[in-house]
């Protein structure tokens, strides 16, 4: 009977990275610390690494290989539709970790790992990472997010203290979680608001407007719209016609867009969305709002 090597706890456990870019340097960022040991980073190309090693200390740059060689603990921090490749090209060995970030993906996408006898585990950060951003300041954005959470024993407690030592506030395990439908709430709370913002700066260009000042006017909209939601339940956290039952602002609003069918769609099916609701409309207002927002647009009434 064998037993599996001990893995060493998240303060101790070398810990590399294998992908240098917004996601992977923030997190290098993250986990430098006085007194740790070092992280080492790797990329497609060695000069995405170096440039992290000369502005963070703590973080070494190296070769994918090296990485692997060194390291106990490695994150492969790579678009979902490289991993799987990544990790079939790496040399693993028994007694690693291999933990990618993917919201989307479960951990068979480290076969090649688990085949080589290293552990596989997931870390998926709910927070976004823009590009720009200077790695120091992305470090940041772990404190106070949750965290999804796949992965075996004892795998799942060196996360889960790594993740405490970012700062994360809570993890979510995913094992039997639906992952492709966890992810796509993630981007509907997070990159489909930019979508929204796109569409805001187009009605807003429409109405002859600069739309170079669209976005430093609607941004305290948005910030205050998504700390209400962060605070309050959805009715509570709702403002604007629709709360107030407002059906002549809402009519206005529909033959405004008219002249843009599909911004005008996506208006309607949000507010629609929104109705669902419990706004504490008196029922004929209710109903009368149901009706103008399943009234066809202008086009489609001709």
């Amino acid at each position: 009977m064998t037993t599996e090597p001990p893995r060493p706890p998240a303060d101790t456990a070398s810990i590399g990275i294998v992908g240098p870019g917004r996601l992977g340097s923030a997190l290098a960022a993250a986990l430098v610390a006085p007194g740790s040991a070092p992280v080492t980073v790797a990329g497609r190309s060695p000069a995405a690494a170096e440039a992290l090693a000369l502005r963070i200390a703590g973080v070494h740059a190296a070769t994918p290989a090296e990485v692997i060689e060194r390291c106990d603990l490695v994150f492969l921090a790579v678009p979902d539709g490289a991993v799987a490749g990544l990790a079939a090209s790496l040399s693993w060995r028994a007694g690693q970790s291999a933990v990618h970030l993917s919201g989307a993906l479960g951990l068979d996408a480290l076969r090649d790992a688990t085949e080589a006898g290293a552990l596989a585990g997931c870390l998926h950060p709910l927070q976004s990472f823009p590009s720009g951003e200077p790695p120091a300041e992305a470090a940041r954005r772990f404190a106070g997010i949750t965290c999804g959470l796949e992965a075996p024993a004892p795998l799942d407690v060196t996360l889960e203290a790594l993740a405490t030592r970012l700062g994360v506030a809570s993890v979510l395990r995913l094992e039997r979680v639906d992952r492709a439908l966890y992810h796509a709430a993630a981007v509907l709370s997070s990159n489909h608001v930019v979508a929204l913002s796109v569409a805001a700066t187009q009605a807003w260009a429409l109405a002859g407007l600069d739309a170079t000042a669209a976005r430093p006017a609607l941004a305290p909209l948005l910030r205050a719209a998504a700390e209400a939601t962060a605070s309050f339940p959805p009715a509570e956290a709702l403002t604007g016609p629709l709360a107030r039952g407002d059906h002549e602002t809402i009519e206005r609003h529909l033959h405004a867009l008219d002249a843009v069918p599909e911004l005008r769609e996506l208006y309607r099916r949000l507010s629609r969305e929104l109705l669902a609701l419990d706004l504490g409309h008196a029922p004929e207002a209710a109903e009368r709002l149901r009706a103008i927002l399943d009234e066809p647009s202008a086009q489609k009434r001709l």
